[in-house]
């Protein structure tokens, strides 16, 4: 944000995948329809960390310990994954950011949408590892 209080919306945090698709705060606005006025900084930190989270449950995907290529579907099932979860640690701080008066009857968070977010992302992470969501395995 700018001294005279103007939001700048071309600003956009890029990071890198190092082996895995990379992220940027700008691709996380637009998925997730989250509003430019909300910090860059803390949404990069809280991809980032998102991230390391999703891979970490990746990690039996690791080819010699390189992540695998992934093609469009699972590169898509990927960022939601980790958007997702950014998205759900995110809602406490979005929650405590000033709201213009004209928007404060727009949308209401539901306090399960954090838990909905989450959710999806493990089914992305289920899906990316070839499990079934529900932890059911054929017997």
């Amino acid at each position: 944000m700018s001294f005279g209080g103007k939001v700048n919306t071309t600003a956009s945090v890029d990071i890198p995948g190092e082996g895995w698709p990379d992220l940027s705060t700008s691709e996380f606005r637009e998925i997730r329809r989250v509003s430019q006025v909300f910090d860059n900084t803390s949404i990069a930190m809280a991809i980032t960390i998102a991230a390391l989270n999703v891979q970490g449950q990746l990690i039996s995907e690791l080819i010699e310990g390189v992540p695998p290529t992934l093609n469009m579907g699972r590169t898509f099932a990927y960022k939601r994954a980790v958007y997702g979860r950014a998205h759900a640690e995110l809602l406490a701080e979005f929650a405590t950011q000033d709201r213009r008066k004209e928007g404060e009857n727009a949308a209401v968070d539901d306090p399960e949408q954090s838990d909905r977010f989450l959710a999806q992302s493990n089914r992305d992470v289920c899906l990316l590892l070839g499990k079934s969501p529900n932890g059911i395995a054929s017997i």
